[in-house]
């Protein structure tokens, strides 16, 4: 589905003027010249600027043939770690620009940024993304190692990553994923699809896009072997429910991937749409209703819900009747109680984090890996000792909180 979401992004782009929702080029099937030349609309240290650029311009990356299963696309990215004058600088590729202006790979002087001044190096954008999708093969010659992805809706200034990422006032939101090495082999990828939920918790209005891939995660710890490989990075945008109610009685067993149901309503004047109110997943979704009558007992009426993206859509199928066919089932009574707000305390944490919810509360790694999984009907306790030091996610339904651990 690579070129086809492309030229659908494209497409929609060219139809809305300025609106951006998709990365150019996040398969990775254009590229500016030969194997070791850069995709386009990225940025590796060939094009670095800083006092030590040109120590640093050699590649860092190739053009591979092939790609994860079940693509479509004749390209990949590979970026590996390489030894400069004995310091390990990592596989670094970016829609902004490299800036090495130091030796010490740690050093704060050695950054990933949006040049908003030059169009090469920076990347507008529009949109408010749910999630970041992107498939990954990463080899490194640690179990211990970390890759990197990392993809930052920031305001109109010219960002700095990773200086500038705990600067709420400078960002919208931000999607970033850690992962250990997928393969044990330098020559055989093994590819798997890592999620990142976007977490807006920044005060800026969202302008530039600023996405980043390393090897590692901690600058200069790599092995000159560590490699990762990347395809088919794209945006996901909610088009989902999460309930749909009925004269404000709530439909029974919904749930949001579930598309089709048979209701039964025991008055006919519920027939009626305007008496049907579907609840989008993100407020940035439309819901637009459909009604075919079908005789004096059957109405059906498709919500269909439009994710902010304008491309992504489903399409949610009631039928309503006031007979009783084989699977259809009763309104509910009632919507309930309004649900406590989601909370947790302290944060950050060190051995253990309170919990306000009612729900399913799942708490996962950056990456997506869902550690653990409890229902929670007020206040509950979650054991953190076994983890270690970094960055959570904790959710409860469509509500997502960032969670550190020290």
């Amino acid at each position: 589905m690579k070129k086809a979401l492309f030229l659908t992004a494209a497409l929609a782009m060219a139809l809305s003027g300025a609106a951006q929702y998709q990365l150019p080029n996040g398969g990775f099937e254009e590229w500016d010249g030969g194997e070791t030349s850069e995709p386009a609309h990225w940025n590796s240290f060939a094009s670095s600027d800083g006092s030590f650029a040109s120590l640093a311009s050699s590649p860092h990356h190739y053009r591979r043939n092939g790609g994860r299963p079940g693509s479509d696309g004749s390209h990949y990215l590979t970026i590996y770690c390489q030894s400069i004058l004995g310091i390990k600088a990592n596989g670094n590729m970016t829609t902004g620009r490299i800036h090495a202006a130091s030796m010490s790979a740690a050093s704060e002087d050695n950054y990933n940024y949006t040049q908003r001044s030059n169009a090469d190096h920076c990347q507008p954008f529009s949109g408010t993304p749910d999630s970041l999708y992107v498939w990954v093969s990463f080899y490194a010659a640690s179990e211990t190692s970390k890759a990197q992805v990392s993809a930052i809706l920031h305001g109109d200034s010219d960002f700095k990553a990773p200086n500038q990422e705990d600067d709420t006032e400078r960002y919208c939101g931000r999607a970033s994923a850690r992962f250990a090495r997928t393969t044990t082999s330098a020559t055989e990828p093994e590819w798997s699809l890592v999620r990142v939920p976007f977490v807006y918790d920044g005060t800026s209005e969202g302008a530039y896009m600023l996405v980043n891939l390393t090897t590692n995660a901690i600058p200069g710890s790599g092995d000159g072997n560590d490699s990762l490989s990347v395809d088919d990075l794209r945006f996901v945008y909610s088009a989902w429910l999460t309930g749909v109610s009925i004269d404000g009685r709530a439909v029974r067993y919904f749930r949001k991937g579930k598309l089709d149901y048979t209701v039964h309503v025991d008055d006919a004047a519920l027939l009626n749409p305007a008496e049907v109110v579907g609840t989008p997943e993100v407020a940035d979704a439309t819901v637009a209703t459909e009604v075919e009558p079908v005789d004096d007992t059957t109405t059906l009426v498709s919500l269909t819900v439009t994710a902010e993206d304008g491309v992504t859509a489903h399409t949610y199928r009631l039928t309503l009747t006031t007979g009783n066919p084989e699977g259809a089932f009763p309104l509910a009574i009632g919507d309930g109680p309004e649900a406590p707000a989601f909370k947790l305390y302290p944060n950050p944490a060190t051995d253990a984090v309170n919990i306000d919810a009612d729900g399913t509360v799942a708490l996962s790694d950056l990456a997506g890996r869902r550690l653990q999984t409890l229902e929670v009907h007020g206040t509950a306790r979650i054991d953190l000792s076994a983890l270690p030091a970094g960055t959570y996610l904790l959710s409860c339904g469509n509500a997502v909180r960032r969670l550190v651990k020290e």
